[in-house]
């Protein structure tokens, strides 16, 4: 995505094979225990993750910035199909109370040879006029975040 789309509706599609069976991908996917170390982009951590995974069920993040800021990151999940499909709608606040940016997120996980083909798909549905450089930063956040996924997928 470039900053000359239009953020909402704009899609972000990033596709990345694991080195690990497709259930512990899964696992680190939706525990919570296991989305803390890996989640964001380089250098940020996440020192509150919850999830109710079911249909409807909440999550709610705290993303903390190198600086300090705390990214509040609360939604829904929309369908689960264990260990093939996670959707989930999330909303980001830039302060407290104030979302700059919602979400519609599609993860899913193909097993391939032992390894698992993960595509990550996601629609913005709002985006706020201060939340625009954020969108336009999404690839390489996500592709951060995939890459301290893969990374943390050696430890487990």
């Amino acid at each position: 995505m470039t900053k000359t789309d239009t953020p909402a509706n704009a899609e972000l599609t990033i596709k990345r094979t694991f080195d690990a069976p497709r259930e512990l991908v899964w696992a680190v996917w939706t525990e919570p225990k296991h989305v803390m170390h890996w989640w964001g982009p380089h250098d940020y951590g996440n020192p509150l993750v919850e999830y109710d995974l079911r249909p409807g069920g909440k999550l709610r993040m705290h993303m903390q910035a190198p600086d300090g800021t705390i990214f509040v990151t609360h939604g829904a999940f929309e369908d689960i199909v264990a260990p093939e499909r996670l959707v989930f709608v999330m909303s980001v606040e830039f302060e407290a109370g104030v979302v700059g940016i919602e979400a519609r997120t599609t993860v899913t996980l193909e097993e391939a040879n032992g390894k698992t083909d993960v595509t990550m798909h996601q629609i913005y549905l709002k985006v706020a006029p201060f939340a625009v450089d954020a969108v336009g930063g999404a690839q390489a956040g996500w592709t951060q975040s995939f890459e301290k996924l893969d990374d943390y997928l050696r430890t487990v």
